[in-house]
């Protein structure tokens, strides 16, 4: 693939743009279960009992007008801000309250509506150091050298290549990150997480400030690490989007849950039309 996340770079998907599909149910059991989940900043309610599922090997979507508290809701469940109230079910452990960085560790991580790189390293660089657990790291590693580490990096680095591939930016490992587009540095995040293996991945407005084509070939890897196994949760306001990628569609508004399904039940219903237009 092509600078797929580069502005100036042409269209790259093999064979033309494919046509993205939705996944299927996943699992009997869901892989992340919140149950009436609550969080307030002092007198305002910005999550009032929100409760869904997200199954294994799907796309979820999580929709809503501005201020609606989709992205409280991915703070919150990512560790990234701890509940007021409410229950958080990961793989079948309750994970209420754990900080975002142990729930990375079990497979949890997220990425934010800004992008945030590390804009004095390299675009490879900037993704070798999301690997957790690094041998370079610990004691050992500090005094056996190459000997200890050497060939875990080199796993390490191949692995961050072939992603560079896979998103179209493996002309851009040496650049400093601080040098790359807005869509590129979000394809960043996006890779930084997938270092870390995960098995549900937070998107938080992937798509804001990508042209409509790197919308669609975004979208596609997105489909791919779906077809592969990996669960997303997507808050995202362009709705042709959602309807591409998604299963199931949780709309929130005031803080709430107003209703959950496809798409193109939730356009049919007043109660999602209603917060569009009224708020």
């Amino acid at each position: 693939m092509a600078n797929a996340l580069d502005e100036q770079a042409p269209p790259s998907l093999p064979g033309g743009v494919a046509v993205v599909g939705r996944g299927g149910a996943g699992g009997s059991a869901p892989l992340l279960r919140v149950e009436h989940l609550v969080k307030h900043y002092g007198g305002v309610r910005a999550v009032d009992g929100v409760s869904f599922t997200v199954a294994a090997g799907t796309i979820t979507g999580l929709i809503g007008p501005n201020g609606a508290g989709k992205s409280t809701v991915l703070s919150v469940v990512s560790g990234f801000t701890p509940p007021t109230g409410g229950r958080i079910w990961f793989d079948g452990r309750d994970v209420t309250g754990l900080p975002m960085h142990r729930l990375a560790r079990t497979g949890l991580v997220r990425t934010f509506q800004l992008a945030r790189v590390f804009g004095g390293l390299t675009t490879l660089e900037n993704l070798l150091v999301a690997a957790p657990r690094q041998r370079g790291l610990s004691p050992l590693g500090v005094l056996g050298g190459r000997f200890v580490w050497g060939a875990e990096e080199r796993r390490l680095v191949e692995r961050a290549r072939a992603l560079l591939r896979r998103f179209g930016m493996a002309s851009k490992a040496d650049d400093y990150a601080r040098t790359l587009s807005g869509g590129q540095k979000r394809a960043v995040e996006i890779m930084r997480c997938m270092m870390m293996r995960p098995r549900l991945l937070l998107l938080d407005e992937p798509m804001a400030g990508l042209s409509p084509r790197l919308v669609v070939e975004l979208e596609q890897i997105l489909v791919e690490l779906r077809d592969e196994g990996l669960a997303l949760l997507v808050v995202e306001h362009e709705l042709e989007t959602v309807d591409r990628l998604c299963a199931t569609v949780v709309a929130m508004a005031h803080g709430r849950v107003i209703a959950e399904g496809t798409m193109a039940d939730l356009r049919t219903r007043r109660e999602v039309q209603d917060s569009y237009v009224v708020g």
